[in-house]
C-alpha cells in the first residue's frame, strides 16, 4: 500500500478559477496594449527623427541617404520603447486591481 505526499502548502494560495480569469484577461490586455503602442509609436518616431535630420542635414552638399537611414533605424527603436513604456503604464491599473484583490483576501479571516 503506497501513499501519495499530501501538499505542504497553505490552502489559501490557491487561486480560484475566477481570480485565474482576471489576471489572464489583465496579462492579454497588458500584451493588446504593448502591442497597440508599439504599433502606433514607431511611425510616429520615424516620422519626426526622419524630419529632424532632414532639416538638419538638408543645408549641406552630403547626400542624405545614410542620414535618414539611420535616423529610421533609431525612430523603430524609439517607438519600441516608447510604445511598450506607453502601453504598460495604460494597464497598470488592471494589476493594481488584482493586487489590491489578492491583499484584502489574504487579510480576511477564513471560516
Amino acid at each position: 500500500m503506497t501513499m501519495s505526499p499530501q501538499s505542504t502548502a497553505p490552502a489559501e494560495t490557491q487561486a480560484p478559477a475566477s481570480d485565474l480569469d482576471e489576471q489572464l484577461q489583465a496579462e492579454h490586455g497588458l500584451a493588446r496594449g504593448i502591442i497597440i503602442g508599439v504599433l502606433v509609436a514607431v511611425p510616429i518616431s520615424v516620422g519626426v527623427l526622419m524630419g529632424l535630420i532632414y532639416l538638419a542635414v538638408s543645408d549641406v552638399k552630403t547626400g542624405l541617404g545614410g542620414p535618414l537611414a539611420m535616423a529610421a533605424a533609431v525612430g523603430v527603436l524609439t517607438g519600441l520603447f516608447f510604445g511598450s513604456w506607453a502601453g504598460f503604464v495604460s494597464n497598470t491599473h488592471a494589476f493594481e486591481e488584482l493586487d489590491r484583490k489578492a491583499n484584502l483576501r489574504r487579510r480576511s479571516p477564513r471560516p
